[in-house]
C-alpha cells in the first residue's frame, strides 16, 4: 500500500503537475494517515471521500476554482461505478480534471465495460492504472482512456502507456509502451477521422426552405461579396479547418446569429443547447454571451459607419468674405495704408516732376497706386531715379502679397474637403438629415434594440418617426443606400464597412471618397470565433485556427472578403471651382458696380449743378 502511495503523488506531481487531489477510496484509517503525511510532505492539498458512505460527491466534483483537479478513485470500492456514472452525466471527464483510476485487478474487459459507454471527448485526461502480478518490485502499467465523441460517431480509445515501477517512497518510469509521452496529448488526438461535426451557419440571401446543396453551392462562391459576408468568409476559412481534423462538417442553416435576447435562438442558440460544436460565422463578444460562450481567436474587423456626403452649400456656405480669409484684418488695413502713402508719394513726384505738364491728382495717382498693388501696371511712371525706385519698391511688395494670397487661396481649394459639423451619433439625430439603414440582422438588432442613449434617439428621430414612410425608404439594400449617398448630398447611410466599402470603391470617383463623413454608430471591435465554454474541442479548434493565422491562410480568406478601408486621392481631379466659391466674387464685383454707379450719378448731379450756375 506505500508504494501505491508513492505511485499516487508521483503521476500527481511529476506527471500531471497538479497539487490539488480528491481522493475517493474505501481504505483504512492507517493507509490514510500515511498517505495524508506523505502528501503535506510534498506540499500537496488532498481531501479524502470515503465511497463506503453515502455522501454525494457531484458538491465536491463540479464545485472548484482551482485550474485543474486531480481526482484519485480506487475502482475496487463499492461505489465506484455509481461515481463514474455521476461523472459521465456531469461531464467531469474534460480538461479541468485528471482522473486517475486504480485497479488492484487487471483486467482489460472490466476497463472497456466501465468506459464503453461514458461521456468521454477528445480532451479527457483520464489514466486507469493496473499492477503488474509478475513482477518482484510495485509496477503499474498505465493506459490513456478517451473518446474523440461519442455524440459524434467516435469509438472508445484506450492506449497503453508506460509503466511506473515504484520502490519506497522512491518511483520512476521503467519503460515505455508506446509514443504517447513524445507529444501533448492534444497532438495524439487532433486527428477526428470518421467524426461528423455540427456547425451553424446563418444565411440571409437565401430562404432556409432552399436545398442544402444550393446553399452549400452559394457558400462557395467569391461573387457578390456583400452577400451573406461573415458567413461565407467564415464557411470558406473553415475548410481547411476541416481538412486539417480530417472530419466532415453537418450543417445547420440559420436565419440569425440571435434574437434580441443575444442568448438565444439563431447561431448561438444552436451552441448553448449543445446543438452545434461550433459557429461557421464569428460573433462580437459582449457579457451577455461571455456567461455561456469564450472565444478562441481574432476572427476579423467589425464596423458600422454612418456615411454622408457634405452638401456643397454646407461645405462652403455664401461667405462674402471668401476672398479676404486668406490674409487677417491687420493685413489687409496695412497693406491698404501702405497704397494710399504710396499714392500721395507719387501724387507728390509727379508735381516735383512735371511744373509745366499735366499733372494727375491726387485721386488718380492713388489709383495708379491700387493698380500696381492688383499686379495691374501703371500708364504713368515717374521720371526721376528716386520715384521709379519708390514704384519698383511698391511693385515688388505687391508681387509677394499677390503670391502669397493665390497660393493660399490654391491650397484651400485643392486641399482637404472641408467635413461635416456633425460629429457624433445624437448630432446626426437631432439632425434633419435624411437616414437609411442597411437590413442586415446584426445591424437591424442593435439599432432597434440598443439601449445606448445616442442609438436609441436615432431609433426614435429617424426610424420611429419615419415608421409612415415605406420600409423601403428606412431598410434599403447596401448597393442602392451607397449609390444614394453618391448622388444625394446631405443624405445618410447606416451600413457595415465590410459590405458598404465594396459599393463605394465600385461607385464613387476618387476624390468623392475623400468628400465621405463617417460617424462610427458603435464602436470598432473585432469579431472572434467561439465555441460553448464546455465545448471538448475548444483546445484543438484554437491551436489549428491559431497554426492558419501563423501560416496565413485566414489572412487570405480576410483580406478578399474584407473591405475596411477606402484610400483618398484628393489630387488626382481638376478642381471645379463653383458658384458656392465664386458667388462672394461675383456679390463683391455687384457692389463695386453699384457704388459706381451711384459715384457717376453724383458727379452728374454735381457737374449739372455747377454748369447751371456759371450761366
Amino acid at each position: 500500500m506505500w508504494e501505491l502511495h508513492s505511485f499516487m503523488l508521483y503521476n500527481l506531481l511529476h506527471m500531471a503537475k497538479i497539487n490539488h487531489v480528491l481522493i475517493l477510496h474505501c481504505w483504512s484509517g492507517e493507509s490514510l494517515a500515511h498517505f495524508a503525511l506523505l502528501a503535506n510532505t510534498r506540499n500537496v492539498f488532498t481531501q479524502f471521500e470515503d465511497l463506503s458512505t453515502r455522501t454525494p460527491l457531484e458538491v465536491q466534483l463540479l464545485s472548484h476554482n482551482v485550474l485543474k483537479l486531480g481526482v484519485f478513485m480506487d475502482s475496487n470500492c463499492g461505489q465506484s461505478e455509481s461515481i463514474l456514472e455521476v461523472a459521465s452525466q456531469k461531464k467531469l471527464f474534460s480538461h479541468r480534471y485528471h482522473w486517475l483510476i486504480y485497479d488492484r485487478q487487471p483486467s482489460v474487459s472490466r476497463m472497456e465495460t466501465l468506459f464503453r459507454e461514458a461521456q468521454l471527448f477528445v480532451d479527457a485526461d483520464v489514466t486507469y492504472a493496473q499492477p503488474s502480478l509478475s513482477s518482484s518490485l510495485f509496477t503499474v502499467t498505465l493506459y490513456d482512456v478517451y473518446n474523440k465523441g461519442r455524440q459524434l460517431g467516435g469509438k472508445l480509445n484506450i492506449t497503453v502507456d508506460q509503466e511506473i515501477v515504484c520502490q519506497g517512497v522512491e518511483c520512476r518510469v521503467q519503460r515505455y509502451l508506446s509514443d504517447l509521452h513524445a507529444r501533448a496529448r492534444l497532438q495524439h488526438r487532433k486527428a477526428l477521422t470518421g467524426l461528423i461535426m455540427r456547425a451553424t451557419a446563418a444565411v440571409n440571401s437565401l430562404p432556409l426552405n432552399t436545398s442544402q446543396e444550393k446553399i452549400l453551392a452559394f457558400m462557395e462562391t467569391r461573387d457578390q461579396i456583400h452577400l451573406d459576408t461573415y458567413a461565407r468568409l467564415g464557411y470558406q476559412s473553415r475548410q481547411p479547418l476541416r481538412e486539417m481534423l480530417d472530419c466532415s462538417f453537418e450543417y445547420i442553416f440559420r436565419d440569425r446569429w440571435t434574437d434580441d435576447g443575444n442568448v438565444t435562438g439563431g447561431m448561438i442558440g444552436d451552441l448553448i443547447t449543445e446543438a452545434a460544436d461550433l459557429s461557421i460565422a464569428p460573433f462580437i463578444y459582449s457579457f451577455e454571451r461571455a456567461l455561456f460562450i469564450k472565444p478562441l481567436t481574432k476572427f476579423s474587423i467589425f464596423r458600422d459607419v454612418c456615411m454622408f456626403r457634405n452638401p456643397r452649400s454646407v461645405s462652403a456656405g455664401l461667405s462674402a468674405t471668401e476672398f479676404l480669409q486668406p490674409f487677417s484684418a491687420g493685413v489687409w488695413l496695412t497693406f491698404g495704408l501702405l497704397l494710399i502713402v504710396a499714392g500721395c508719394m507719387l501724387w507728390a513726384t509727379f508735381r516735383m516732376e512735371r511744373v509745366s505738364e499735366w499733372k494727375p491728382s491726387l485721386l488718380t495717382s492713388c489709383l495708379i497706386s491700387f493698380g500696381a498693388g492688383c499686379i495691374q501696371g501703371a500708364w504713368m511712371t515717374p521720371r526721376s531715379t528716386g520715384g521709379r525706385m519708390a514704384f519698383y519698391a511698391l511693385m515688388l511688395t505687391s508681387f509677394l502679397m499677390y503670391n502669397y494670397y493665390t497660393s493660399i487661396v490654391v491650397s484651400k481649394l485643392l486641399g482637404q474637403p472641408a467635413k461635416s459639423s456633425i460629429r457624433t451619433l445624437q448630432q446626426l439625430a437631432d439632425s434633419s438629415l435624411e437616414v437609411a439603414i442597411e437590413p442586415t440582422p446584426y445591424t437591424k438588432v442593435y439599432v432597434t434594440t440598443s439601449d445606448q442613449p445616442d442609438v436609441h434617439s436615432l431609433y426614435l428621430n429617424k426610424v420611429a418617426a419615419g415608421s409612415r414612410q415605406s420600409p423601403d425608404r428606412i431598410w434599403m439594400q447596401t448597393e442602392a443606400g451607397v449609390k444614394r449617398v453618391r448622388d444625394s448630398e446631405g443624405f445618410v447611410y447606416i451600413a457595415g464597412v465590410a459590405t458598404a466599402y465594396e459599393f463605394v470603391r465600385k461607385y464613387f470617383l476618387p476624390h468623392q471618397i475623400c468628400e465621405l463623413n463617417e460617424i462610427p454608430l458603435r464602436d470598432a471591435s473585432h469579431t472572434h470565433s467561439v465555441v460553448l465554454k464546455s465545448c471538448p474541442y475548444a483546445e484543438l479548434f484554437r491551436l489549428n485556427e491559431l497554426r492558419m493565422q501563423e501560416t496565413g491562410i485566414h489572412f487570405k480568406h480576410e483580406r478578399y472578403w474584407m473591405r475596411t478601408k477606402l484610400h483618398c486621392y484628393q489630387h488626382n481631379h481638376s478642381v471645379a471651382v463653383g458658384l458656392e466659391y465664386a458667388t462672394p466674387l461675383f456679390i463683391l464685383l455687384l457692389g463695386s458696380i453699384l457704388l459706381c454707379v451711384g459715384v457717376l450719378g453724383l458727379e452728374l448731379l454735381w457737374h449739372r449743378h455747377r454748369h447751371r450756375h456759371r450761366h
